[in-house]
C-alpha cells in the first residue's frame, strides 16, 4: 500500500505541475507570439487537450510499471497485454467514465480512484481557464434587437 500511496503522490503532484506550466505558458509565453485571437483560441483549447493526453500517458506508464515490475497488483476483465490498452485504461479512468471492461485488482484501485479525481480537477482547471480566455478573446458581434414597439 505505501507503494501505491508514493506513486500516487507522486503522479499527482507531477501532473498538477505539468498542468500548472502548460497553462502558464498558454497565458504568459503565448502572448509574446502575435496571432489573431480566434487562432489563440484554438491553440489553448488544443494545447489543454494535448496537456490531458500527455498526463493520461503518464498514468499508463505507471500502470504499466506497476503490473509488470512492481507487482502492486494486476488488471482483471479484459486482457492488457499492449501499451495502448494501458493508455485506454487509463483514458478511461482519467476522464471518470469508468466502462468496467478492464478494471484493477488489489493496491491499483487505489491508484484508480486517484487518478479519477485528479482527471476531474485537471479537466476543471483547463475548462475555466479557457472560459477565462474565450471571455478576454472572443469577439462577439452585436445582436440584432426587435423593432421598438409603440408605447400602449
Amino acid at each position: 500500500m505505501t507503494i501505491a500511496l508514493a506513486l500516487s503522490l507522486t503522479l499527482v503532484v507531477g501532473t498538477f505541475l505539468f498542468h500548472f506550466m502548460v497553462l502558464r505558458w498558454l497565458s504568459t509565453g503565448m502572448s509574446t507570439i502575435a496571432m489573431a485571437p480566434g487562432l489563440r483560441i484554438l491553440i489553448i483549447v488544443l494545447a489543454a487537450l494535448s496537456a490531458h493526453l500527455a498526463e493520461v500517458g503518464i498514468y499508463a506508464v505507471v500502470y504499466a510499471l506497476a503490473v509488470e515490475v512492481l507487482r502492486i497488483g494486476a488488471f482483471e476483465g479484459l486482457s492488457v497485454s499492449h501499451p495502448m490498452d494501458y493508455f485506454y485504461f487509463s483514458l478511461v479512468s482519467y476522464t471518470s467514465l469508468g466502462l468496467g471492461d478492464i478494471f484493477p485488482s488489489e493496491h491499483l484501485r487505489f491508484l484508480t480512484g486517484i487518478e479519477a479525481l485528479n482527471g476531474l480537477l485537471l479537466i476543471a482547471w483547463s475548462g475555466s481557464f479557457i472560459y477565462i480566455a474565450m471571455g478576454r478573446l472572443w469577439q462577439w458581434e452585436n445582436c440584432a434587437e426587435p423593432p421598438a414597439r409603440g408605447k400602449d
